[in-house]
């Protein structure tokens, strides 16, 4: 699903329905989607990272909107992100 596009940025491709998306995604981005997450506060910034990281122009861009005005925007955002920053096994040892 996530391949290398050029040094430190993943390609993420997603089919939602019908639709084909395609995303560039950076440690900047991500880094600003995680430092703008608060309880309070998770569909803005789930928003903005996508739209700033969805390829295609503003065809893609409305496309996108649609769904992230019906409610979907932490969902793919999330889909996004994990596809960026991979499972990592960690094993603390004492």
């Amino acid at each position: 699903m996530a391949a290398q596009v050029k040094a430190g940025v993943k390609k993420v491709n997603l089919e939602v329905g019908d639709s084909k998306f395609e995303f560039h995604v950076s440690i900047k981005e991500f880094n600003a989607l995680q430092n703008e997450m608060l309880p309070n506060n998770k569909t803005t910034p789930s928003e903005n990272f996508l739209m700033d990281t969805v390829q295609g122009g503003d065809e893609k861009k409305q496309e996108l909107l649609e769904l992230v005005e019906s409610g979907y925007a932490l969902e793919l955002a999330n889909l996004v992100s994990n596809q960026f920053k991979p499972d990592l096994k960690i094993t603390v040892k004492k």
